[in-house]
């Protein structure tokens, strides 16, 4: 009888795990129905190809002094379905814009298959080049330059903001949001030697290259292409050459991209006697810093505010002329 509770309570808590974990694609599914969230609008790139992005204000002000430029996310959902609520935590007025990447449309949620003009758009290269150019063309719209230029990469979206920030000298700030320091291959070696995730990297790796330039075939929801693209890119001479102000959130029980990969890149700034970044680890919290039932992200953007006052308050008193001395009359 004992052990036919105890299957009992295992199966109602994966029940309820199902329902939990599902409740987040509800939610989301929904809320691109929904009044709040944000209106599509076009981007055409120069090539003649074209994505959808979002954009709003935070605050009131008509022509705010930062502008932050959100990129990432495996796969292909809409940034629609979290925008504007995903910056909740911001405190300063800013205006932000969110790029889908080419072939995602408006209500994507990402969950089937995206199709293979997606799949062929879905590199490295590509992310670099669009990003960039959507940047560039958003800034020289305005009528007057932004203080701050705040690029946020988001997983897989940290690769192109932090090139783009290397890149760009209107960048001002890089906020990153679970990515850190490791490759792929390193990520994914460490997680299997903590038992986060369960399969074989290595025979994983030898089946990818039996075929690398594939879209066809995949291996744990992506094509080996996106594999052989990504697996061996080492972010980290791309961090340590900037010198902006940095800020990195990671949950402490991040599942995609371990913890260790934070730490490593924390240590190597400081070992290169830099003291730029900063780094948040939210306890128990996952990819998304969610944790216990508790959302981190507003944590982490009042951070980031936080980050960009005092920069502007520095950059504020050094346009200030120094006060002259009533001697000198």
């Amino acid at each position: 009888m004992q052990k036919i509770d105890f299957k009992l309570k295992q199966f109602v808590f994966s029940v309820a795990l199902v329902v939990l974990s599902g409740c987040t694609t509800i939610q989301r599914t929904v809320h691109m129905y929904s009044n709040e969230a944000s209106s599509p609008l076009s981007f055409k790139y120069k090539d003649g190809g074209s994505s959808v992005y979002y954009a709003f204000t935070i605050g009131d002000a008509l022509q705010p002094e930062t502008v932050i430029f959100f990129y990432g996310g495996t796969g292909c959902p809409s940034w629609k379905s979290v925008m504007p609520e995903y910056v909740n935590g911001l405190t300063v007025s800013a205006r932000v814009f969110a790029l889908n990447k080419r072939f995602v449309t408006d209500r994507s949620t990402g969950m089937f298959d995206c199709g293979e003009e997606f799949q062929l758009a879905n590199n490295p290269s590509q992310w670099v080049n669009d990003y960039s150019e959507f940047i560039a063309a958003q800034i020289n719209s305005f009528a007057s330059k932004p203080r701050n230029v705040v690029l946020i990469g988001v997983s897989e979206g940290a690769f192109p903001a932090t090139k783009i920030a290397g890149q760009s000298s209107e960048v001002t700030h890089l906020a990153i949001i679970g990515s850190g320091g490791y490759s792929m291959r390193k990520s994914l070696s460490t997680l299997a030697q903590k038992g986060a995730i369960r399969f074989d990297v290595e025979a994983g790796w030898n089946m990818i290259l039996s075929d690398p330039r594939s879209i066809e075939k995949d291996w744990y929801g992506n094509p080996y292409r996106w594999w052989s693209d990504i697996m061996d890119i080492d972010p980290l001479p791309d961090f340590l050459k900037l010198n902006i102000p940095i800020i990195i959130g990671m949950g402490e029980k991040d599942e995609s991209v371990p913890v260790e990969s934070a730490f490593f890149l924390d240590t190597k700034f400081k070992e290169a006697g830099k003291n730029n970044l900063t780094l948040k680890v939210y306890p128990e919290s996952d990819h998304r810093l969610n944790g216990n039932g508790v959302s981190h992200r507003d944590e982490f953007f009042a951070e980031l505010s936080r980050l960009l006052q005092r920069t502007h308050d520095i950059a504020v008193r050094r346009d200030v002329p120094k006060a002259v001395s009533p001697l000198l009359y």
